[in-house]
């Protein structure tokens, strides 16, 4: 947990997955768990590296994506976001949500509520540290439903039995905080945070 939490986002997944188990593990869990330090050991090489100069440069962007009812036991979607700036990750998170939720629009929308509490804050450190913070933080997604719900509130009947916190994202779209972005599932970077990939699309990502 140690690596993920620093330096390696694509470790993210598999450690979330594997903690689930971490109080009645089976063989199974052992083999993964080995697996996961000899990939560790394979990739030592790989590295986290900022640079100002790169497109987007000291502009704060972000990713997000979930994985609708992917926990087998209790129908609970798996959330990830990830934050890029001067051209590397500095925030991430890959987490199983808290509630069920009934539609993928709706686990999309929630965890674009989480993800956006963390850009938030990282707005706020970041003007701490004096730099410009004047435009929104685009948020790409890859679902055109939960957009439409964040910036239109005439969706009452399909959004009512959400909980009030979660429509804490359609505030801060509203004041020009975040702007959401849609971006296909292809290029969606976060899919490594919500769910294992074949090896292709985990190093593309």
């Amino acid at each position: 947990m140690y690596p993920m939490l620093g330096t390696r986002p694509n470790l993210g997944y598999t450690i979330m997955a594997l903690s689930c188990h971490t109080t009645n593990p089976s063989p199974d869990h052992q083999r993964a768990l080995e697996h996961i330090f000899r990939y560790l050991q394979a990739t030592s090489d790989q590295q986290l590296i900022f640079r100002w100069g790169t497109l987007g440069g000291s502009t704060l962007f972000g990713y997000a994506d979930v994985d609708w009812a992917s926990n087998i036991n209790d129908c609970k979607s798996t959330s990830g976001y990830m934050f890029k700036l001067a051209g590397a990750a500095v925030s991430w998170s890959s987490k199983k949500q808290t509630t069920v939720a009934l539609s993928s629009m709706e686990a999309e929308y929630i965890s674009r509520a989480h993800t956006t509490k963390e850009a938030v804050w990282l707005r706020q450190l970041l003007s701490e540290l004096g730099l410009d913070t004047s435009s929104p933080t685009i948020l790409h997604i890859d679902n055109q439903s939960a957009i439409a719900i964040a910036k239109n509130p005439e969706f009452h009947n399909r959004t009512k039995h959400i909980d009030v916190h979660y429509h804490f994202l359609r505030q801060v779209v509203e004041d020009g905080t975040v702007e959401l972005q849609y971006t296909p599932t292809g290029d969606q970077v976060t899919d490594a945070l919500t769910k294992g990939l074949p090896p292709v699309s985990f190093n593309k990502f």
